[in-house]
């Protein structure tokens, strides 16, 4: 489908300039305001800055605060402590140093004219980078020398290939470049008028630095290779870190030589792909890859395609995008049928393939309107990307040479110079910050340099305007070299105070990994008003709420310590309305902050209430809570990952791993108190409960109610209200069954519900009775809707889980562990079941030779005052049988109550009506409740009755 009439649309490789510039032009970023900065095709490639850029230093300390706190940031930034030793005492205050990049493996990445560029000139390369000059002060043909050595050295480590820069992927890592937080500290990307923010860390020309696999590598886990965190890792789908590169490397076209065969045909094929070889090609040549270019008019024609791919063995995944129909062969076998008359759309196809060449084959056809096809792969070392390059015309699946446009020149290892620029490594300074292993063994540094106490500060040395010859140049700003001449006779002394001052801690982690430019703290920080616009949502209504990351006062008192661990170690992304993310930054730089926090921010201790009716009950009633009918929970918030019925705020499944139980309780009687301003009302207006009759009335029964609830995660039933279509099943004069998957009895369940208000699920799989619950029965809409996947939760509360495994079983002696096999595998079988009059039915099983009736119905009672059913099990079998036994319970704690009763867990009752005497056991931890089975004849009867 094409937008214009333009025939270069036809092209593979060829995007409508028109078409992107208008998408990228549309504020189409969640709700961004009509004001925000447009990002357009094409990086900026404005003029940088014209010093060392440390971010939270050019926000805090470049124009007013205190010079010996910036200093202290820029000794760590700029990695003062690598070369200079200092008193261990700092140590803790400073934070350690910031490890540089990991440069192992650097050549599979960074192509070799850029790192010969970017070592001969850092600043001018790449302005604002906190990389000093190593080669200062030194003649232009000894500056060469040895730049060429450490190119060849650092070369040496592999070898990066360069592949097309796709301008719809570009489209869409754009999109996520500007909407994810990417420019908290980089700033907006693309074609703009405004200054690039003095705040912001440079990219520089990535198309020169990278390769579009190396960058894919690298964003997918940046502590890797930059361990030191400064540039966190966010947690990217597979599609999209192949979108952010495309845009980030926008301008890289590679320049694809003839590899590949093509045939050329004209007529109306229908709707379907026909045998191409049985028709009379128009024309034949060559092409660069799959270009449907070759078609030589708009519409009703054909192309078929054929080259070969050299593949090592293993498992490959094809991929074909088409408009309108394609398909692929590998060898002969059709691996990807994207055939018909259609829009652009992908189809992709698995094939095992051995290790050396392989002919693929791509037909083609183009009904009408636009036409479009690429295809990509995946497999063999080669994560997905573009097929093209990796064409060949040769047989032998020889490659084919091409050139990259934007990329590397010409390069050709040299393993002697590679020798002497691992000598220069050692020597320059590289290893004082680098870490390099060769041979599985990091090289050491071996450049000399005095401790800070040792430095003179006569505007000489780092700190000298002017390059020196030996010396690391650093281009600081005039606030720079003063920041560092007012620090370094106060860190030249030991510490007064060994161990800093929490909060300064706070304060300095948060500006050297520059949380700051989304979060506030103590009034300090937060986005930056030309910022601002990029961070968006999904739920207007929510306000800045919705958009903006939170504020961390009071972060301490909120969160627990295991969450803000897992924070930091792997990200997270709980506030779905909230375009931004939360990166990982990593434990080992920013963990501190967890014991911080949480001396900072303390607590009011909560007295948590106790409960006289059992857990399930409480739940029953938090679970009322929170639905529809009473304080509306679900109206906003999200649970277990369905959709709230207003704005989607953060899920209330994952509430208390990630609250403390004291803020909880506080927080939800007074939440302005907390975080003026929230959308969040107070369901306890004056801590007073709105509903006298839930829980006594008890506002932190209440309360705490909740959080039992809560507790269970996503085991915990779905509060009442949220499902969007409903289908409750409801028996009013007879029993209803449900046949189908329900949570907990299998996917061969048969669920009852009684119009009693109790309601079971068997496990026709497993011949046992697996659930029991009051209240509603079930809601049929997940399987009655579409196409019904998964399972159903039962619908109301109270759910008891009986016991798994075989319920009958017979031990040659009543101390035999219980047998773990299954039933039907000890030769037990389901025979279906019958129903009464008014439905209710009897399930029929056999046990050898024996029949088994069960009959299980639900009876009319009351517990505590209050009407509620049980359910009692009939049991009737016929035939001969010895030593068998049913197990009627198993738990942590099974005691004997009065008239044949037993307490299990002291939650709720079994009444058994039995000839034979029951028998609590304890066999392998466990405690189990066995009932012999007492022939008279050939029959036996017994029953059993659940109160709960």
């Amino acid at each position: 489908m094409r937008c214009c009439s333009l025939p270069t649309c036809r092209s593979a490789r060829s995007f409508c300039s028109w078409a992107l510039l208008t998408l990228l032009a549309v504020p189409a970023w969640g709700q961004a305001p009509a004001k925000a900065p447009v990002a357009a095709t094409g990086l900026t490639k404005a003029a940088g800055p014209d010093h060392a850029i440390v971010p939270g230093f050019e926000r805090f300390y470049a124009e007013a605060g205190d010079k010996t706190v910036g200093g202290q940031l820029l000794l760590t930034e700029l990695n003062c402590t690598s070369c200079h030793a200092v008193d261990k005492s700092w140590e803790t205050t400073l934070g350690g140093r910031k490890q540089a990049p990991i440069l192992d493996k650097v050549g599979n990445r960074v192509q070799p004219s850029y790192l010969r560029t970017f070592l001969s000139n850092p600043h001018g390369t790449k302005p604002g980078t906190t990389m000093p000059d190593l080669f200062a002060g030194e003649t232009e043909a000894e500056r060469k020398e040895k730049v060429e050595a450490l190119v060849h050295y650092l070369a040496f480590t592999g070898n990066a290939a360069q592949q097309f820069s796709d301008p719809k992927n570009a489209a869409a890592g754009s999109k996520l470049f500007h909407q994810i937080g990417c420019v908290a500290c980089h700033g907006p990307q693309g074609a703009t008028d405004a200054a690039p923010l003095a705040t912001s860390m440079p990219l520089g020309d990535l198309t020169k630095k990278y390769t579009i696999p190396g960058l894919i590598e690298f964003l997918g886990d940046p502590l890797k290779v930059r361990p030191a965190g400064r540039m966190p890792g966010f947690a990217f789908k597979e599609n999209e870190l192949r979108d952010v590169a495309h845009f980030l490397m926008q301008g890289v076209e590679v320049k694809l030589n003839a590899n590949t065969k093509y045939a050329y045909y004209e007529a109306d094929f229908g709707d379907k792909l026909p045998d191409l070889d049985k028709l009379q090609p128009k024309a034949q040549g060559e092409s660069a890859g799959f270009d449907i270019a070759m078609g030589r008019r708009e519409n009703n024609f054909g192309l078929k395609f054929t080259s070969n791919l050299l593949t090592k063995a293993g498992d490959y995944t094809f991929f074909v995008t088409s408009d309108d129909g394609a398909k692929l062969w590998v060898d002969g076998k059709l691996v990807v049928d994207n055939d018909g008359t259609h829009p652009p759309q992908e189809k992709s196809g698995k094939t095992k393939l051995t290790a050396g060449p392989h002919e693929i084959v791509v037909g083609y056809f183009n009904g009408g309107g636009g036409g479009e096809l690429y295809v990509d792969f995946d497999g063999g070392g080669v994560k997905r990307q573009r097929i093209d390059p990796f064409l060949t015309l040769n047989k032998d699946g020889s490659p084919m040479k091409h050139e990259a446009k934007a990329g590397d020149d010409a390069f050709a290892l040299d393993p002697d110079l590679a020798q002497k620029g691992k000598e220069i490594f050692a020597t320059i300074g590289c290893a004082s910050c680098h870490t390099m292993n060769d041979n599985k063994k990091a090289i050491e540094s071996k450049f000399s340099t005095p401790t800070l106490a040792q430095l003179k500060l006569t505007n000489s040395g780092c700190l000298s305007g002017k390059p020196t010859k030996g010396v690391p140049h650093y281009q600081l700003s005039a606030p720079q070299q003063a920041a560092l001449a007012a620090v370094v006779p106060v860190v030249a002394k030991p510490a007064t105070q060994v161990t800093p001052v929490q909060k300064d801690v706070v304060a300095h982690t948060l500006t050297r990994f520059n949380c700051f430019a989304c979060h506030q703290r103590d009034k300090q920080g937060g986005v930056e008003t030309a910022r601002d616009p990029f961070f968006t949502g999904t739920q207007k209504e929510m306000g800045d709420e919705g958009r903006i990351p939170p504020s961390l006062d009071g972060v301490g008192a909120k969160l627990t310590p295991e969450w803000m661990k897992q924070i930091f170690n792997n990200g997270t992304k709980d506030r779905n309305y909230m375009h931004a993310r939360m990166p990982k930054f990593g434990g080992g730089n920013v963990g501190q902050l967890v014991d911080a926090f949480g001396s900072l921010d303390p607590i009011e201790s909560v007295t948590f209430p106790t409960f006289s009716e059992p857990v399930r009950r409480v739940k029953a009633d938090a679970r009322m809570l929170i639905g529809d009918k009473a304080f509306g929970c679900i109206k906003c918030h999200n649970f277990n990952n369905i959709p709230a019925t207003g704005i989607q705020a953060m899920d209330m499944a994952t509430m208390t791993k990630r609250l403390k139980h004291d803020w909880f309780h506080r927080y939800l009687v007074n939440p302005q108190a907390f975080r003026p301003g929230t959308r969040m009302p107070s369901a306890w207006p004056n801590g007073k409960t709105q509903l006298p009759g839930v829980l006594d009335g008890d506002t932190a029964k209440q309360i705490e109610a909740m959080w039992v609830f809560l507790d269970d995660g996503g085991k915990a039933a779905v509060p009442e209200g949220l499902a969007r279509e409903p289908i409750v099943l409801t028996p009013v004069k007879e029993a209803i069954i449900y046949r189908n998957f329900i949570e907990g009895a299998g996917p061969r369940a048969i669920g009852v519900g009684y119009p009693e208000k109790a309601n079971l699920a068997y496990d026709a799989n497993n011949l046992r009775l697996a659930l029991i619950w009051q209240g509603a029965f079930i809601d049929a809409s997940k399987h009655w809707l579409g196409r019904g996947p998964g399972f159903q939760a039962p619908l109301g509360d109270g759910v008891v889980r009986l016991p798994d495994g075989a319920s009958f079983a017979t031990l040659a002696s009543p101390n035999d562990p219980w047998p773990a096999t299954p039933a039907k595998e000890m030769g037990q079988k389901f025979r279906g079941y019958r129903v009464s009059d008014d439905q209710r039915p009897t399930f029929l099983t056999s046990i050898g030779e024996v029949e088994v009736e069960d009959f299980p119905n639900a009876v009319a009672g009351t517990v505590a005052g209050k009407p509620q059913a049980s359910i009692k099990r009939t049991f009737s079998l016929s035939g001969s049988g010895q030593n068998l036994y049913f197990r009627a319970a198993v738990a942590g704690k099974i005691e004997a109550a009065a008239d044949s009763a037993y307490t299990i867990d002291g939650d709720w009752t079994l009444k058994v009506q039995s000839p034979g005497k029951p028998q609590i056991r304890t066999v392998a931890g466990k405690t189990e409740l066995l009932i012999p089975v007492t022939f008279e004849g050939n029959k036996a009867k017994f029953s059993i009755e659940y109160v709960w």
